[in-house]
């Protein structure tokens, strides 16, 4: 216990020190047990999420959440969206973390047939043409161009 709170940190920056401050809690970076406290700490996250009727994917700080839709459902579904976004906020916000919400670390991506996506007309939040997902580039289409061209 003495060894995750009440720490001391200081930073430095070319030869010179800040001076130090107190962590009231946290886990050292490199710690070995780090990556299982994390998870220990996200299940509830993930739970929350699964009981909102999604289906995601959490791999270290990233969540992926994903879901699919007819095309005539498509303003109910980004309504449903927003909806678990603000509940993964609040949570987040009431277990002292914080959601990104900057625009280059989170992107929405529809993903279908041309003729599915045609049906679209329009959508109420900026998506994306493709996204990195472990290393693979999905597009739209699932035509992996953007990986072969990589």
């Amino acid at each position: 216990m003495s060894y995750l709170s009440d720490r001391c940190f200081r930073v430095k920056c070319e030869n010179s020190f800040s001076s130090c401050h107190t962590c009231s809690c946290s886990v050292p970076q490199g710690y070995v047990l780090g990556p299982f406290l994390f998870v220990f700490y996200i299940i509830p996250l993930s739970t929350l999420i699964s009981s909102l009727s999604l289906n995601h994917h959490l791999y270290a700080d990233n969540i992926q959440l994903f879901f699919s839709f007819y095309p005539s459902d498509l303003e109910s579904s980004i309504t449903h969206l927003h909806n678990v976004l603000q509940q993964i906020y609040s949570w987040m916000t009431a277990n002292l973390s914080t959601l990104n919400r900057h625009s280059s670390k989170t992107e929405f991506v529809l993903i279908g047939l041309k003729q599915q996506l045609a049906k679209i007309n329009s959508c109420s939040i900026d998506t994306a043409h493709s996204t990195r997902n472990l290393g693979f580039i999905f597009d739209e289409h699932i035509s992996f161009s953007d990986q072969i061209s990589v």
